[in-house]
């Protein structure tokens, strides 16, 4: 192994034992709502309906995703039940595994040696990866960014090579992609641009194998109807107007700087705090928003000193490929979170990277500026880190979960099989806003319905009603109810 080799990896040994340190709370959470019942659908499955799983989709399942949710959770399921430190540890070794991939990438189009190592340390400092180990079912994002990587670094390789096998192992590893996330669709476009980038035969000829990915792609489209066949609540249903597009587009760029997702509840028309956030968040603001300033401010004299290199082909292609991979998200203006940046943040950390790179060879003092620019974000994603810690509805619900649940096999250690549990509201629980609600509503979300518990007893006939949902039906005897209390650690 030669000596650059040695140090490329004594580098990455470092990073992933500074992110597993620096990331210790979200590894050491527990589960919360769509983790129970993703959980809940396979509880009762074997190995032996693993096929099944790529043919239909479960009942109550409204995206097709085999790989990244039934397949991963029925194997996890059946080997650590509800502990949820491995499935903590696996998100944590795919952003590892996805750092790695992002340096590979890098390194196949960019000139500057600096800019491969530069794109893995922001991508590595970046807040989002807390939230992707809060937030377990953000497996699937990880999952199909490990997938789409290794897909455009074969398709590269094929247009640089042409080795058929490269071809073929991006055709698999995109199909692969498309069953863990259908925002994977978007890949045929970033293999498109790659071709302008690459250098290799005439465009034509390169095209030509484009055709066979687009249309996997169409049929995908056709036969799941992944994007027309989406659920009818109000926060699923696509907004196609300009101005609800680029707010959030503008919230998807400023939570790539490091901004927190709970600051958008905070934010009145002309982009006005409200008082509220200072007032709870006040020592979050005064770190941090000064820090922004100088980011900010260190960001536009890198990308003025380095301006020729935003209107090189690969800048362009790299700003082309951020816009694509944010763009199945940016519909949805009541349901945008920051998980969904798991993709698209290669792209935002690779603009940063060849920006910062363009900066570093230019001398010692522009040297200082790149490290002064790593440190700032560094400082901000840290103190984000910790705010999501206390404020993240991830982290906050993955807390009560876990209270909740050792106090139900505290007071009921053993129950007859199909019991009925009826959640009552704490008296005490303090009054946050109409749309919030009472204890038993939270807990209603918390739990994901009868999920958590049927998961916890192992038994898929138990039944649970919430106080503030529907009460108590009717047509049952209040005497063979069990009577639980929802209160949490806040």
């Amino acid at each position: 192994m030669s000596s650059t080799k040695i140090v490329t990896f004594l580098i990455f040994v470092f990073l992933a034992f500074f992110l597993s340190i620096w990331l210790s709370k979200p590894l050491n959470s527990y589960f919360s709502q769509d983790d129970f019942f993703h959980l809940r659908m396979i509880m009762d499955k074997g190995f032996s309906d693993i096929p099944s799983f790529f043919i239909n989709r479960l009942e109550g399942q409204t995206f097709y995703r085999p790989i990244s949710r039934e397949l991963y959770n029925l194997v996890m399921y059946k080997l650590y039940g509800l502990n949820p430190l491995p499935f903590h540890l696996v998100n944590l070794i795919l952003i590892l595994v996805n750092l790695k991939l992002v340096y590979l990438f890098i390194k196949l189009f960019s000139k500057n040696s600096v800019a491969p190592y530069l794109t893995s340390i922001i991508y590595l400092f970046s807040s989002i990866h807390s939230i992707e180990l809060y937030y377990l079912s953000s497996i699937q994002t990880l999952l199909m960014t490990t997938f789409a990587l290794l897909s455009c670094i074969c398709f590269v390789k094929f247009i640089e090579l042409r080795v058929i096998n490269y071809y073929l192992g991006a055709v698999l590893l995109f199909s692969a992609a498309l069953f863990c996330h259908e925002s994977a669709i978007i890949l045929p476009s970033i293999m498109f641009l790659i071709i302008f980038v690459v250098k290799g035969s005439n465009i034509k000829k390169k095209i030509i194998f484009l055709i066979p990915i687009f249309i996997l792609t169409g049929l995908y489209y056709l036969s799941l109807g992944q994007i027309t066949n989406l659920p009818s609540q109000q926060v699923y249903q696509p907004v196609f107007q300009p101005k609800v597009i680029l707010n959030s587009l503008g919230w998807y760029i400023l939570w790539s700087f490091g901004i927190p997702e709970m600051l958008v509840d905070f934010v009145k028309p002309r982009l006005i705090l409200k008082d509220e956030f200072f007032l709870w968040y006040g020592y979050y603001a005064k770190i941090v928003f000064p820090l922004l300033l100088i980011l900010f401010t260190g960001f536009l004299f890198t990308v003025w000193r380095s301006k020729r290199t935003l209107f090189t082909k690969y800048s362009i292609f790299l700003i082309a490929c951020f816009l694509i991979s944010v763009s199945p998200f940016l519909f949805f203006p009541q349901h945008k979170f920051v998980y969904y940046l798991g993709f698209p943040i290669v792209w935002f950390s690779a603009i940063l990277g060849l920006i910062l790179s363009e900066l570093w060879v230019a001398g010692k003092i522009h040297k200082g500026v790149v490290a002064l620019f790593l440190l700032t974000f560094l400082i901000i994603s840290n103190q984000t880190v910790d705010l999501n810690s206390e404020t993240h509805w991830a982290a906050k619900r993955a807390k009560s979960a876990e209270v909740l649940m050792q106090q139900f096999k505290k007071d009921y250690p053993i129950l007859q099989k199909g019991s009925i549990f009826y959640i009552t509201d704490d008296p005490n629980y303090p009054f946050i806003s109409k749309e919030w609600g009472t204890s038993s509503k939270q807990a209603f979300y918390i739990l994901s319905g009868s999920d958590a518990l049927k998961l916890l007893y192992k038994d898929s006939s138990i039944k649970v009603y919430y106080e503030a949902i529907e009460g108590i039906p009717n047509n049952l005897n209040p005497n063979n109810l069990i009577s639980f209390t929802a209160k949490f650690p806040y």
